[in-house]
């Protein structure tokens, strides 16, 4: 049986078929959950089976968002077209779709970066660039900009050009002109992404010059801010209409009726005001519209003179036009014509210069990336614009030869995720298409990539303009129906949307069409399903030390973040912790996509944050530790990593050694094992650096660590002198052991990975041309102040059963049975808009004034409305972040935070919260959603309204007021609970900091004249905090895990708790992996070969050995070809037992092997396991961490067959099995928990007794 689609899923995907046109473009509103990719992907093979206008899919053009994207559309495409020839007897629409799928590698599928690349390819003799030039990486491309803009900044200062002494004054310091780079940098990568930059940006200085002879209400910025204040007028005139009937009322409150009186006077004076001349005036006297108060109506409530409700209402709105008036009397409008006239004359001639210098730039670099055969991303759009614009038609971009060449080539443009483009991507789709052959789908509330220059309103144009009748030549098709969450989830996302995302607001009206309509039908649910009410839960800190500005709501341009506070962010992390715990313990039962139900596992939960930063890692810490496998899904945090961290400094004091704080964190590292008392005492040795006093305090403690550590950065300083950075690197990796050390961590795979990347970064660092150290640390530095994290992917995939914590963008497209979003209250980041100089697409470029002889700046009228313009902006996209956020959730949704004050006051949050609940449209007001600093804040004064969840909201704030539950759809289900800190509680794994230590510490004093911080003093005094955990192995191998089996069985160790002179694991790796080890090598030749290092030999030749047939003569000769390879020397080969390994490839066990299709060799993993298995008296519960390496398994059956070999001196393969049995249960355990797959047999093969045992 075939999809049933709904009837505007037909109409997006038969169209024009459902018209009387024969061509059509659709813009296809496809709602989160909507199956827009499947209905995309259904589009193409219809047009593709057509046989009356036949379609090949090389004439069609599929643009996708990502590569990975694109692999999953042609991938999906490749499916329904073998299923479709499967599906017909029709001899001659089989032979058509066959070609079809043979073309299909050749099709545009692709993002369109790479389409541009493909057209610059073809055409690239049209451009004065080289064939042979290639895309160039992050890295070099970063660093040669930098190279560049230097160069040209010095002969800017050689010749006195651009102005340039006075634009270094405005934007730099007195230490360096950093200042300006940075603004040039950023208003060049703005103006890349508009199709014509100069011309963007010449045009963007003209409104300055213009100005200087137009009346302030004429000038691009005046009149956007006379509209505004003209808006705000207009709402101040609907409250007090609204505030009329109340006092009228025989109940009212009359005793406010100066109030209103003085108000109503205010909106008179305000609306006479013609001329901006005329508006100063009145905002210069609004103090005097604003004495009247609410006075105290006590008696008259109590004898029922005045309705409370009523009273409430009247001085809700009264409240919010006072909040008006008074920003209005401190507003713009305070300030006269002609100040703000002069403004445009001192501020032109710094934008004209800042541009011109801007545009030379891009000359310059654009010079130098031709010079070195090099191209960035944006260099892909903008060539391939310069072949398809008719030369001279720049700014009325008309189509080229090439142009129309590629518009007969393609029939259809197919656009996904096309809320996420930006301009030039929009002009090189129109200059390949016709008005009626495009075909684009999105979600305008899903677009959150303003950060990759994004531009939303493209879609939103299309949206408001496109018809809805099916003969629109440009027609619009919503997609409302969402087949993924659970409806009660759909309906609360309704509910809260319904009520802040307005035109005015937020960019877009949220009403019915907009709406998300439930597709996913939940039936004879289980009682123990894990689905219900949306929850609400948040911790209220009023009895803690929180920061008195960290409230919600009280400061719209507070840019201080209240989700930063460890104490509350440990907090909620707790309750999330135990709510895991809780429905992972119940055995909750979650939907599949098909309908049925199962038990609910770790991979069902995601947890999700507005940012990741600086809570990722210990989140995940946190949960491991109470027993939750979990991972960080983020490529964000890379700098962070203890493993790069480390290496870092490293490379710091390599580079210069007299810098004692990264000095101390790589002494104080597992790499030297420095504890806090030694490290003080080195301190104490004298004055001068910890470099200058560490040869003598080595002397005098005989500390061989230290000794070996001062040879290592002698060596490693003059190869840094001699050798590249990669060298460098990796001679660091091979003396210390690197990549294992960190490997033996948790999350092993993944550190080992980010280490290697730092090595193939350096790599490609030198490979661009760059030389040296210090320049390589000074890119990582720009890197990492630029965000632009050097991450690999993580080592985690789909099947893999642990819990997610990712960052909301990151989850756009995925689903999860159960999402918690954490951190609702931390408020937006508004940094970037206290930068000098603002720019946006329509607002144009915004500088603040400057006074230089006193060097302070101040806002000017263009800085204050593109401030304005962007602060709206951010707030729609948070909206729209929110959105995908709540839209995630399959089953359950729980949303978390905190609050810092208690939320009953007349001000801040109590008063948004009750002026919301007193709204009587659906929408709340434009200043109430504005006044929005964090989602928590959009959360309350939605849920306020809410008929059951809003309760305890409602009861906090003391409300009298009458709510009409009416307004809104009371079908959701949300529960609200606000929890004293108890009720998060702290769970067990939390540790206590021994004082003791802390205070040793801190006595420490100073690291020259710098004093320690208190972070540093905590890690120091860290402990562990279970006492019988702490005194066994954190870690565990797999040659340990022998050894105390073997113990056991002998009943060798009367104890397992271990002795405290016996150093911990941690203190036997610092001691023989790092200083003072011997290399890992087999035995020198005058050394006795033992039984581990032929074992050693054996699993060598397992791992290189070719898996196939061979005859005793065949294996002879594999043996000697591997030999000349280089893999074993002489003297290994005459070890290696060509009869043994002959025989196992010859056995029922080796055939099967060889008979597999998918065999894994030397397969590492990294495991947690119950502490008890080892050491009985270890507490229940207490985890260990095991890492091995699996010799082989293959698939046979689609499951797994799991070997491991040895080669111990046993008669019987029942010693083996007494041996091993529980090694091999934890490796099977390891097996399938990385694969997802089971094992169907465990086997050792003994070299020894040429036989396959069976566990």
């Amino acid at each position: 049986m075939g999809v049933k689609w709904t009837p505007e899923q037909e109409s997006a995907i038969m169209s024009p078929k459902d018209s009387n046109l024969g061509a059509q473009t659709l813009l296809v509103a496809a709602a989160a959950g909507s199956g827009k990719t499947a209905v995309l992907v259904e589009r193409i093979i219809t047009r593709l089976k057509d046989m009356d206008n036949p379609l090949s899919v090389q004439e069609l053009m599929v643009v996708t968002f990502t590569k990975a994207a694109a692999a999953e559309m042609s991938a999906r495409i490749g499916v329904a077209l073998a299923k479709a020839m499967e599906a017909t007897d029709d001899k001659v629409l089989q032979a058509r779709l066959e070609r079809q799928l043979n073309l299909l590698p050749s099709a545009h599928i692709s993002t369109l970066h790479s389409f541009c690349q493909w057209v610059i390819r073809s055409y690239f003799y049209k451009l004065d660039i080289p064939p042979t030039a290639r895309i160039g990486n992050e890295a070099e491309m970063a660093l040669l900009k930098q190279e560049v803009l230097e160069n040209l900044l010095q002969e800017a200062y050689e010749h006195n050009e651009y102005g340039i002494f006075d634009l270094s004054d405005f934007f730099s310091d007195d230490k360096s002109d950093a200042g300006l780079q940075d603004k040039v940098l950023s208003l060049y990568e703005f103006a890349m992404s508009q199709s014509n930059p100069d011309g963007w940006m010449r045009r963007a200085v003209e409104p300055y010059k213009e100005a200087q002879n137009q009346d302030l209400q004429d000038t691009l910025w005046g009149s956007a801010m006379w509209d505004e204040q003209q808006g705000e007028i207009n709402r101040i005139a609907e409250r007090l209409e609204l505030m009329e009937p109340l006092l009228e009322s025989p109940v009212g409150p009359k005793k406010w009726d100066k109030v209103y009186q003085e108000q109503l006077a205010a909106l008179a004076q305000l609306k006479g005001a013609q001329s901006w001349p005329d508006m100063v005036n009145v905002c210069h006297n609004l103090d005097t519209f604003t004495k009247a108060s609410f006075t105290s109506l006590g008696k008259a409530l109590e004898k029922g003179e005045v309705d409370g409700a009523l009273a409430d209402e009247f001085k809700s709105l009264g409240s919010q036009n006072k909040d008006s008036l008074k920003g209005m009397k401190n507003g713009l409008f305070h300030i006269d014509e002609a100040v703000l006239q002069q403004q445009f004359v001192d501020q032109y001639p710094i934008i004209h210069n800042l541009v011109e210098l801007t545009i030379a730039f891009h000359r310059a670099y654009n010079e130098a990336k031709k010079e070195q055969g090099i191209m960035d991303f944006s260099d892909l759009e903008h060539l391939c614009l310069a072949l398809l614009v008719e030369p001279g038609t720049e700014d009325d971009p008309q189509p080229s030869e090439v142009a129309l060449e590629l518009q007969d080539t393609f029939k259809e443009i197919m656009v996904d995720e096309y809320q996420d483009t930006n301009g030039v991507q929009e002009t090189i789709i129109n200059l390949i298409s016709h008005i009626d052959n495009r075909f684009y789908v999105g979600d305008v509330k899903q677009a959150i990539y303003s950060f990759r220059m994004a531009d939303s309103s493209l879609f939103m144009h299309k949206y408001n303009t496109y018809g809805l009748e099916n003969d629109a030549v440009e027609r619009r098709i919503d997609l409302a129906k969402n087949f993924r969450s659970h409806e009660n989830i759909l309906t609360t996302t309704n509910f809260i949307f319904y009520q802040i995302m307005t035109q005015e607001a937020a960019e877009l009206d949220y009403g019915e069409k907009e709406s998300l309509i439930p597709g996913r039908i939940v039936e004879d649910a289980p009682a123990n399903w894990v689905g219900g009410a949306v929850e609400l839960h948040l911790l209220d800190t009023s009895d803690t030390n929180s920061s008195d500005e960290s409230d919600i709501g009280t400061n719209v341009n507070d840019t201080e973040s209240i989700g930063d506070e460890p104490e509350n962010n440990e907090r909620e992390l707790d309750f999330i912790i135990q709510k895991i715990k809780e429905l992972h313990g119940s055995k909750k039962q979650v939907q599949n996509p098909d309908g049925s139900f199962r038990q609910i596992q770790w991979r069902d939960f995601a947890v999700l944050r507005r940012s990741l930063a600086g809570w990722g890692t210990r989140a995940v810490a946190a949960m491991r530790q109470a027993g939750i496998p979990a991972v960080v899904n983020e490529r964000d945090g890379y700098f962070e990593a203890q493993e790069i961290q480390l290496l870092l400094s490293l490379l710091q004091i390599i580079d210069n050694p007299e810098q004692d704080l990264p000095m101390a964190a790589v002494l104080h590292s597992g790499l030297v094992g420095l504890d806090a008392n030694e490290l003080g005492a080195l301190r104490l040795t004298g004055e001068g650096s910890l470099w200058s006093l560490m040869p003598m305090y080595a002397e005098q403690a005989q500390d061989e660590r230290l000794i070996q550590f001062l040879g290592h950065i002698e060596h490693w300083r003059t190869l840094s002198r001699r050798h590249g950075v990669a060298d460098l690197l990796w001679d660091i990796y091979e003396t210390l052991d690197y990549v294992n050390y960190v490997g033996a961590m948790p999350n092993g795979l993944v550190r080992r990975a980010n280490v290697m990347a730092l090595y193939e970064r350096a790599k490609g660092f030198e490979s661009s041309g760059f030389r040296g150290l210090f320049r390589f640390l000074r890119f990582v530095e720009s890197l990492r102040d630029s965000n632009q994290d050097m991450a690999v992917a993580n080592v985690v995939t789909e099947a893999d059963d642990v819990v997610r914590l990712m960052t909301i963008h990151k989850s756009k497209g995925l689903e999860f049975p159960v999402v918690f979003l954490s951190g609702v209250q931390k408020k937006f980041n508004t940094m970037d808009f206290n930068s000098p100089l603002l720019v946006d697409k329509n607002a144009g470029i915004g500088l603040k004034g400057y006074y230089p002889d006193i060097r302070v700046s101040y806002p000017s009228m263009p800085w204050l409305y593109c401030k304005s313009v962007k602060s709206d902006a951010m707030k729609a996209e948070e909206q729209r972040i929110l959105y995908v956020a709540l839209t995630r959730a399959r089953d359950k949704l729980f949303l978390t935070g905190y609050i810092n004050k208690e939320i009953k006051k007349e001000k801040g949050i109590g008063a948004h919260i009750k002026n919301a609940a007193l709204t009587q449209t659906q929408a709340l007001g434009v200043d109430l959603i504005k006044a929005g600093n964090s989602y928590l804040h959009w959360l309350l004064i939605a849920f306020a309204r809410h008929l059951d969840g809003g309760g305890p909201l409602r009861n906090s704030i003391e409300l009298e007021g009458a709510i009409n539950f009416d307004l809104l759809d009371r079908q959701c289900k949300v529960k609200v609970e606000i929890h004293d800190g108890s009720l998060y509680g702290d769970l067990d794994y939390k540790a206590d900091v021994d004082e003791t230590t802390i205070n040793t510490v801190r006595a420490l004093g100073k690291v020259n004249d710098v004093e320690l911080p208190e972070e540093i003093v905590q890690r120091f005094a860290f402990t562990y905090p279970n006492l019988v955990a702490s005194k066994t192995t954190a870690k565990i191998s797999v040659s340990e895990l022998k050894r105390r089996f073997a113990e056991r069985d002998a009943e060798a160790v009367s104890a397992t708790v271990l002795d405290t002179s016996i150093p911990a694991i941690s203190e036997i790796e610092i001691a023989n992996s790092v200083f003072g080890r011997k290399p890992i090598a087999i035995a020198a030749a005058d050394e006795v070969v033992t039984g581990a290092q032929w074992g050693t030999l054996m699993h060598e030749a397992m791992q290189w050995l070719p898996v196939q047939k061979y005859t005793q003569t065949s294996m002879t000769d594999m043996l000697d070809s591997l030999q000349a390879d280089g893999k074993f020397s002489n003297d290994e080969r005459s070890l290696l037992s060509d009869r043994s390994l002959y025989g196992f490839f010859n056995s029922d066990l080796g055939k099967r092997l060889i008979a597999s299709k998918r065999v894994e060799r030397e397969l590492p993993f990294s495991m947690l396991f119950d502490g008890n298995r080892v050491y009985p008296d270890v507490e229940a519960g207490e985890r260990l961490f095991l890492q091995g390496i699996i010799d082989t398994a293959f698939v046979e059956d689609d499951q797994w067959i799991l070997v491991d070999y040895k080669t111990d001196r046993v008669k019987s393969g029942d010693e083996l099995v007494h041996r091993y049995k529980i090694q091999m249960d934890l490796y099977k355990e390891a097996l399938e928990t990385l694969t997802g797959m089971p094992v169907k047999a465990s086997y050792i093969y003994s070299f020894r007794l040429h036989e396959a045992v069976l566990l």
